[in-house]
């Protein structure tokens, strides 16, 4: 941690996380050899000729070790020397560095002041924010902050880290300072910034807004912040709060990363207050296999206290495993029971399941006209499957009156090649509609009609993909997937690219169509 960030403490939780620290001798991004490969006799015999940015390259690499030398501080300071006496500003700052610990060379503070100094006023931006972190240590905040300012504007992140800090720590809550320090933070914290997601994190808790503040201090975590974890089991957080922190790390989102053990942790922490939303996911991560992980009867248990409370989504999931046995007795009466209760919550797939357990007789007598009805008022409510499934029906004069039959004719026109039929044979397995729900079967059918690109079987593919269902889990592989199926105008596919932080490939698609 800089200078500038030593001391900047605002409140019980920041002041339990945000510890001092002292000026070290690092090397960042841009202080590094640029390239993998290296012809080093080339690179000595330039700089033995004068050439500033070899003499610089060659003392980074004495520095760090690498490049086939030996590290050596006295064969790194040798070379910084010649080219910081022809202006290079990283060299001069790398002097100062030195001059500053008094590694190697004697310690001369106010040596090493001037060549920050000098590094700062070459633009040089890491020297920029070092040069800052001093003043503000010396408590010459008025001139430090225009310096850290400077290297923000080449988007250094430590200083996005720093002045976000202490703008924090000095503006009052809702100005724009604050807001200000905010933003900062974030754009600190998204490129890895520890410190960045730690002082982020305090300060959303600080500011109520609890949820994405334990988000981020857990991302601080992950990364090594060993502080954070006994904090956060200090911190009071409400259910809602609780499932809201699980749903992110479900999901991920390009910069904060999918975590299912921390998922798993605050869902359970919710569903143990037992707010419905996390019992609900938890639900479905069981029954469904997220992540490899089917413990079907697990995942009951947790639908069974959502179901309780009228949660709709739980409701119809635990339907589907009714219906199918899965983690519990088989019972089609109940499944439908369930479903009512679902519909009546104007939940469209609601309608849907009853719609096919209609059409195939489970738990309900078939009736054609009852089944259409079913289906059309899923469609009208805009749910997919009804949709699809009744747009194929029309399109080959198929009738409702027997679903046995309706079933081979869709197996059959998919075993032909139909890629809509194929698409509507793996919803049938997926859910287990006139057949046994199966996994491997539902992703075979997927994947055929994926191979004539057909739009919804690719949001159904990459769904699986994303989620490790049945195929091993793969972002990359789900992404290109929902890519297709955007470039072809597919809503959903569209709003997954934007939840895991694909927006600009969104954008992109959204302007072509």
């Amino acid at each position: 941690m800089s200078y500038f960030l030593r001391n900047q403490l605002f409140g019980a939780l920041a002041a339990g996380l945000i510890c001092a620290g002292g000026m070290m001798l690092q090397v960042s991004a841009q202080d590094a050899p640029q390239g993998t490969a290296v012809d080093m006799a080339q690179l000595r015999a330039a700089a033995e000729q004068g050439d500033a940015e070899s003499q610089l390259s060659l003392g980074m690499y004495y520095f760090m070790g690498e490049g086939g030398l030996k590290q050596s501080d006295a064969d790194a300071i040798k070379w910084f020397q010649l080219a910081a006496k022809q202006k290079n500003y990283q060299a001069q700052y790398m002097l100062g560095i030195y001059c500053m610990e008094g590694r190697t060379i004697k310690k001369n503070e106010e040596l090493g002041l001037k060549l920050i100094q000098s590094a700062a006023n070459g633009g040089f931006a890491e020297a920029q924010y070092e040069y800052a972190s001093i003043l503000a240590e010396q408590n010459k905040m008025d001139e430090a902050l225009p310096w850290m300012k400077k290297a923000v504007e080449q988007e250094y992140y430590p200083a996005f880290a720093a002045l976000g800090a202490h703008y924090i720590a000095t503006a009052k809550p809702g100005t724009p300072e604050m807001n200000q320090g905010i933003q900062l933070l974030m754009a600190a914290a998204a490129e890895g910034d520890m410190d960045a997601q730690v002082t982020l994190g305090a300060a959303l808790v600080e500011q109520k807004e609890t949820a994405a503040g334990v988000v981020w201090l857990e991302v601080a975590s992950m990364n090594g912040a060993k502080d954070v974890a006994e904090a956060l089991k200090e911190l009071e957080v409400t259910p809602e709060e609780a499932s809201e922190i699980a749903s992110v790390f479900y999901h991920g989102d390009g910069i904060i990363p999918k975590n299912y053990e921390k998922f798993k942790f605050w869902a359970e922490k919710s569903a143990a207050q037992n707010y419905a939303g996390a019992q609900t996911l938890l639900g479905m991560y069981y029954c469904i296999g997220v992540n490899h992980e089917l413990l079907p009867e697990r995942g009951i248990a947790h639908l069974e206290k959502a179901a309780a409370q009228n949660d709709p989504e739980a409701l119809t999931l635990l339907a589907i495993c009714c219906r199918n046995g899965r983690g519990t007795a088989q019972d089609a009466k109940r499944a439908i029971e369930l479903l009512q209760k679902a519909a009546k919550l104007s939940y469209a797939p609601a309608y849907t399941q009853l719609a096919f357990s209609s059409l195939f007789g489970s738990g309900i007598a078939s009736k054609a006209e009852v089944t259409r009805k079913l289906f059309e008022k899923a469609a009208a409510m805009n749910e997919r499957t009804a949709i699809i499934f009744m747009e194929y029906c029309t399109k080959n004069g198929l009738s409702f009156e027997n679903g046995a039959a309706l079933l081979k004719q869709i197996a059959a026109a998919a075993k032909g090649g139909n890629a809509q039929a194929q698409y509507l044979m793996g919803e049938m397995y997926c859910d287990g509609h006139g057949v046994k729900m199966d996994e491997k079967t539902m992703a075979a059918y997927y994947t055929m009609a994926v191979k004539q690109n057909y739009i919804y079987a690719l949001t159904e593919l990459s769904r699986l993909y994303e989620m490790g269902i049945y195929v091993k889990e793969n972002r990359d592989v789900a992404i290109q997937l929902a890519l297709k199926a955007a470039e072809q105008g597919d809503q959903q596919a569209l709003s997954y690219l934007n939840t895991v932080g694909q927006v600009d490939a969104a954008e992109k698609t959204q302007a072509n169509n």
